[in-house]
């Protein structure tokens, strides 16, 4: 109200031309302290001042007073902010009670009076005012955490719901983006201080969110909804920060130290916020392009980024107070999931950095973990990293990459099919497999032990599964080892081919005929003049065999051992 008030009795005194009420106004309120003025209220007349001056009616002399009174009020909206920083909590955080609401009268007017010349206690004032004011999530954290199950929500509720439809919120995009100008002018140190501040903020929402959400999941649903439109809000404005980061130091005058550590610090930070993402925004792709692009140019980045991963333990027995108060299942974790499945997308673009030691101490555990999770999309991209790994290569580490790739696969078969089809997507296993058979050693142990672990897989399903749907589990298993015949390396083609014989035998007469149609096809387009003849040798024996099997059926009405009689002739 002060605010408005105060711009449209400036906004008359310059359309008035009235030079002598604009001096006076400007002694009299803006470069006098008396201590019967409230700071807030002059704060907020100084910036109404600031407001008017930009609409710009202005000519001569007028010009120069205009000048002159808008520089007294910058001067003490920036007088308002040095105190405020003096007493240390704005940079530190949290804020007193006297603090708090002149911390919001910076919000507000800096969102409504325009640009207004930067200054470090300014930046500060309004980093702290974000943090603590605009987006309240701690305290509203730290309120619930303690009151959980000891007091009524209601008043809670409330508090939460009137914080939504109050204009400091409403207006955040515009308090974000005067933040964001401000930073822009700042000096390196402030610069540096300030995205401590929001980096520290994403760490401490993603350990406070997964609290809540945990606590409050099914129990109060509406509440916990109210928390999160707040907390999404504060991702869109550290994405807007973010992208005005990368504007600053990456680019090519920078150190690279300085912008390796930015896109780290960047990386890890959409990590703790990935749960709030739920739109497509330029800004987020544009940092993220930008950032991951500096990563990919060194090792010492990359690791970095990977080793900011939770630790094995803390994603599958955390020791937060709040998992004495609720039965703790790391599945059910979202927020937690949300944050892991940012790192196993990002990680595969830069895997050519990653050590093999490093992938063994840090990534492995967690991917192998996350195979099994009931969410497909994001089982989906574990097999997609495991496949960037084993079709990755860096030429210092060689055979110990190659070893640690062949020991990786014995167990991600096992677990991969163990969890076959519950939860484990048939696209992310034929991605994985058709991957290790074509970047493994030629007559490796480990695409042996694959071709295995399938073919005993696809054994356990009917024979009405092999022969329904492609969609069907047993079916896609079995198109998968089909496709294998053009995949795998000759030294194991022998195996497979026996192997796929035994349940080919097995299969009634209408599969097998698809299945030796597909099989002919495929020879049939091959131009690989090694394997041919012996998979056209292979195929008209499987194709006899077959005729001959279902002769001997027929006589002595046993199906199994004649089957497995028939391929040991191949």
């Amino acid at each position: 109200m002060i605010l408005h008030l105060i711009e449209w009795v400036v906004s008359g005194y310059m359309r008035s031309n009235s030079i002598n009420k604009m001096s006076l106004f400007a002694n009299e309120v803006l470069e006098t302290s008396k201590e019967k003025y409230a700071v807030f209220a002059v704060f907020m007349a100084a910036a109404g001042v600031v407001r008017a001056s930009t609409a710009g009616f202005s000519s001569g002399a007028q010009s120069l007073e205009i000048s002159k009174l808008r520089n007294s009020a910058e001067k003490r909206i920036e007088f308002v902010a040095q105190i405020l920083v003096s007493n240390g909590n704005v940079v530190t955080l949290p804020t007193t009670q006297r603090e708090g609401p002149l911390l919001k009268c910076f919000a507000i007017a800096l969102a409504r009076c325009g640009s207004v010349s930067s200054s470090a206690p300014l930046l500060l004032c309004l980093t702290s005012a974000l943090l603590t004011q605009v987006f309240p999530l701690g305290q509203i954290y730290e309120s619930f955490c303690n009151a959980f199950g000891k007091e009524p929500i209601g008043p809670r509720l409330i508090w939460v719901r009137e914080h939504l439809s109050d204009v400091l919120f409403k207006e955040s995009g515009a308090i974000s983006g005067a933040f964001c100008n401000q930073y822009s002018s700042a000096s390196e140190e402030n610069k540096y201080i300030v995205e401590n501040m929001i980096w520290d903020f994403c760490q401490n929402l993603y350990l406070q969110h997964r609290q809540i959400a945990m606590l409050l999941c099914g129990i109060e649903d509406t509440l916990l909804g109210d928390i999160e439109k707040i907390a999404e809000s504060s991702f869109l404005m550290v994405v807007v920060f973010a992208l005005a980061v990368t504007k600053q130091w990456l680019k090519p005058i920078v150190s690279k130290e300085r912008k390796m550590v930015t896109s780290v610090k960047i990386l890890v930070s959409f990590s703790c916020v990935e749960y709030f993402r739920h739109i497509r925004l330029p800004e987020y792709m544009e940092t993220i392009r930008e950032v991951i692009s500096c990563v990919q140019e060194n090792d010492a980045p990359c690791v970095s980024f990977v080793e900011s991963i939770p630790a094995y333990d803390s994603l599958t027995n955390p020791k937060d107070l709040f998992t004495q108060r609720i039965k703790y299942e790391w599945s059910r974790d979202d927020v937690q999931t949300s944050r892991i499945l940012f790192y196993l997308r990002v990680i595969p673009t830069c895997i050519g950095r990653l050590s093999a030691s490093a992938f063994r101490g840090v990534v492995a555990s967690t991917m192998f973990l996350y195979i099994g999770h009931p969410n497909r999309k994001v089982a989906q991209a574990s097999h997609t990293l495991l496949a960037a790994f084993l079709s990755s290569a860096k030429e210092s580490e060689e055979d110990e990459r190659t070893q640690f790739k062949e020991q990786l696969v014995f167990y991600y078969m096992q677990r991969s099919l163990e969890v076959y089809p519950e939860i484990t997507p048939f696209e992310g296993l034929a991605s994985g497999v058709a991957t290790l058979v074509q970047h493994l050693p030629a007559g490796s142990p480990a695409i042996f032990y694959s071709v295995h672990s399938l073919v005993e897989k696809a054994s356990t399903f009917s024979t009405e599964s092999l022969q329904g749907r492609k969609s069907d589990p047993g079916n896609q298993i079995l198109e998968l080892l089909l496709r294998l015949v053009s995949l795998v390396d000759i030294q194991v083609l022998p195996y497979l081919m026996k192997s796929l014989a035994q349940l080919v035998i097995k299969l009634p007469k209408e599969r097998q005929n698809v299945v030796l149609g597909e099989l002919y096809g495929q020879v049939a387009e091959s131009d690989d003049v090694i394997r041919k003849p012996s998979l056209v040798s292979w195929l008209q024996s499987l194709n006899y065999l077959c005729s001959n099997n279902r002769t001997e059926v027929l006589a002595s009405g046993s199906t199994i051992d004649t089957s497995n009689q028939l391929a040991a002739r191949l």
